[in-house]
């Protein structure tokens, strides 16, 4: 009775996590818009920070417990899911164009660069320390601030929807969002904590370690929001924002969850033999992938592209399940 409860809880902290981010990120964008904030300006950095907040959370509970591989397994799963899951079905169903090629190019490149960054600082020191931490924050900041400005060319070239004045700021509406605020805020928190206590607990239960659970579990529910937007912008027809989506929250996954959490406590990449050798190396291939089809190919993404990119993500995945069960890649990994 007692094991059914872990799960139950773990489940009961992945709901919290999801409904409260999903409170949270609607009230926060209502009251940027009350302070007239321009809606573009709104979704390349409040909305695009907003949506790594359970990746984020989750990590530096992770890690304020001394559990960094779930705070590590988290991050890196998500963006595992998000590229070979949530990209690799927006490229089968909808064959998407790259409607920015140097945008996309810039963030993609940035993506593979702070993926080897870390790959490099767990193979040099066995570790995230606190000073590659800071380095990742400053990415981070740096991010927010490139795509701040490049929303306001952006702004400036077209008449934005915020300058209506059609926002409801009645009294009655106001106390709603303050109370979503609270509440969203507070049941990521809780959600966290419960997420990252009872997935210990299934941990032990299963026999197998934190990072596993993190990695193909948790790593899915707080991969939800960019699943969300990317079946919005296919039924909506707007792909290239579901993929745009995509790549800004794989870096943000990085420079922002991870990098906030090494600052609460160095995240350790040599206690799981398959961190360096396996999770790092096949991440950085899905996501190569993703970056180099978007922009090799005239006609944008073909559905084989996404066949191969969802592929990968099946071998990830089957590897960290079965673990040393898996044929020739078990037994030199573990």
């Amino acid at each position: 009775m007692e094991q059914a409860t872990y799960f139950l809880f773990f489940g009961l902290g992945l709901s919290m996590i999801i409904k409260g981010s999903d409170w949270f990120i609607d009230s926060v964008i209502w009251i940027a818009s009350v302070f007239r904030i321009p809606h573009i300006i709104i979704g390349a950095t409040i909305v695009s920070i907003c949506t790594t907040l359970p990746e984020t959370l989750v990590a530096v509970t992770a890690a304020a417990k001394g559990v960094t591989d779930i705070a590590f397994g988290n991050a890196i799963g998500s963006i595992a899911i998000n590229t070979g899951v949530v990209l690799a079905m927006i490229i089968v169903f909808s064959r998407p164009r790259i409607e920015d090629p140097a945008t996309f190019v810039r963030n993609g490149i940035s993506l593979i660069v702070v993926i080897v960054f870390t790959w490099m600082m767990g193979l040099l020191y066995g570790e995230i320390s606190r000073l590659a931490g800071v380095i990742l924050v400053g990415s981070f900041a740096y991010f927010i601030v490139s795509n701040y400005r490049q929303a306001k060319k952006m702004m400036h070239a077209r008449e934005d929807e915020s300058d209506r004045d059609d926002i409801d700021k009645s009294r009655k509406n106001k106390l709603i969002k303050v109370l979503l605020f609270s509440i969203g805020i507070s049941l990521v928190i809780i959600g966290s904590n419960l997420l990252v206590d009872n997935g210990i607990e299934i941990a032990k239960i299963l026999g197998v370690p934190p990072l596993v659970i993190a990695i193909v579990f948790t790593s899915l529910g707080t991969s939800l929001p960019e699943l969300v937007t990317a079946i919005t912008s296919i039924r909506k027809k707007v792909t290239g924002l579901g993929v745009g989506n995509i790549i800004g929250a794989n870096i943000l996954n990085i420079v922002q969850a991870i990098g906030i959490a090494s600052l609460v406590r160095p995240i350790d990449l040599a206690g799981d033999p398959s961190i360096l050798p396996f999770q790092f190396p096949l991440t950085l291939a899905i996501v190569t992938c993703a970056v180099v089809f978007g922009v090799a190919t005239r006609n944008g993404y073909q559905r084989w592209h996404g066949i191969l990119i969802f592929g990968l993500y099946l071998v990830f995945l089957v590897v960290n399940l079965l673990r040393e069960n898996t044929p020739i890649l078990g037994p030199i990994l573990f």
